[in-house]
């Protein structure tokens, strides 16, 4: 009998960055949610500092915790020192 489950897929996370599969901001969503993405299973430590995904449960992680956070809107560069100038 052949096992038709496939094992879930681990990418290193730059490379899943690269791919183009990953959906949102990585780095931004591993500094805020790292503990939430370890203890789902998503996010895999390894070594000092790198990370692996396992893209799977990052997918269902992000279904499921996706709406609860929002990133932070920058200014443009422009526009900053703009009002910079306007303030001074």
């Amino acid at each position: 009998m052949l096992d038709t489950e496939t094992p879930n897929k681990l990418t290193p996370a730059a490379d899943f960055i690269l791919s183009g599969r990953c959906p949102v901001n990585l780095r931004w969503l591993i500094f805020h949610q790292k503990e939430s993405l370890q203890k789902f299973g998503a996010l895999l430590r390894y070594g000092k500092r790198r990370w692996i995904v396992d893209e799977e449960r990052f997918i269902d992680w992000l279904r499921e915790y996706g709406e609860g956070f929002s990133t932070p809107h920058r200014k443009t560069p422009g526009k900053a020192l703009q009002e910079s100038r306007a303030d001074g």
